[in-house]
């Protein structure tokens, strides 16, 4: 497992298996604790994703490594922990007092301007939710609540945004991303091991990737559990596989006419998986696999 998980999940769970790490009064107990944390969660909101375009703080590889001490990172997963998380989200939505919801990417809002709703909130109190315009009052439609400096980024906020959204559809959503070739990433934005998101990213403007392999700190993206393996004897070498990867661990040889899944550069992503028509590709737990074992 790890390390992640051997903090912060248990024998049985890895750390975004924990039912207890989607509950934010399971993670905060004290008031004082939980007041701080929304706070934070605020200056998430209205500061903080901006700074995702500022050269200043994206190229500061001493401010990104304070910030993923501090809490701040994400684990690739496949689709199929991803439905498990879904599920994992709306359980706790049923028994705290939070909201489910799905929001754009600020990632690509900064980078490229554009509005892509591919991301799912959780863990976030209800009040706070309605303060940051995601909140629902019984046939009040969405609620006006706040003063005057929240109303426009509410408004903005609300463009596209599924509030609440309900487990069936955020499982259809992800099945969506998984086609449209997304790699999916579980994250906690400055709370571990408060899990407080699934994005959907790609390789073009995701910032945590960035953060990884531009700037040298692994810690803002972890590599998934499972590694990518081919049969070669159902292989059909009709490349769906290496038109989904963004790693660079796919490679096909001319000379052998055959395909190559490097272990130590795949990401665990499943995007490989999920294209093969001939079921060529496994998932297969991490620590089955020597060589990558312990590349996190």
């Amino acid at each position: 497992m790890c390390h992640w998980c051997q903090q912060h999940g248990d024998r049985d769970n890895r750390w975004y298996e924990k039912l207890d790490n989607y509950m934010f009064t399971r993670i905060f107990p004290e008031e004082t604790e939980r007041e701080k944390a929304k706070a934070q969660m605020k200056a998430t909101f209205s500061e903080t994703e901006w700074r995702y375009s500022d050269p200043e703080f994206i190229r500061n590889k001493r401010f990104l490594q304070d910030r993923a001490s501090s809490g701040f990172g994400s684990q690739i997963v496949t689709k199929e922990e991803m439905l498990r998380i879904s599920r994992l989200a709306d359980e706790a939505v049923k028994r705290e007092d939070s909201i489910m919801v799905v929001g754009h990417c600020p990632c690509r809002l900064v980078l490229e301007g554009v509005r892509d709703y591919v991301c799912i909130g959780f863990g976030m109190p209800v009040t706070m939710s309605m303060e940051l315009g995601y909140g629902r009052l019984p046939n009040e439609g969405l609620t006006e609540y706040g003063g005057i400096e929240w109303r426009e980024l509410r408004r903005d906020l609300r463009k596209g945004v599924k509030v609440p959204l309900k487990l069936e559809e955020a499982e259809g959503l992800i099945d969506e991303w998984e086609k449209r070739g997304l790699w999916h990433i579980v994250m906690s934005r400055g709370r571990l091991p408060l899990i407080e998101a699934i994005c959907n990213c790609e390789k073009r403007y995701c910032t945590y990737w960035m953060n990884r392999f531009r700037s040298g700190v692994p810690e803002y993206v972890l590599k998934g559990h499972f590694v990518a393996r081919v049969d070669p004897l159902t292989c059909l070498k009709c490349g769906s596989c290496w038109d989904r990867c963004q790693f660079g661990a796919i490679h096909y040889s001319a000379t052998s006419d055959n395909v190559d899944i490097d272990a130590t550069l795949c990401m665990g992503c499943g995007l490989c998986d999920s294209a093969c028509p001939n079921e060529a590709i496994a998932m297969v737990p991490r620590e089955e696999i020597p060589l990558a074992q312990n590349l996190w």
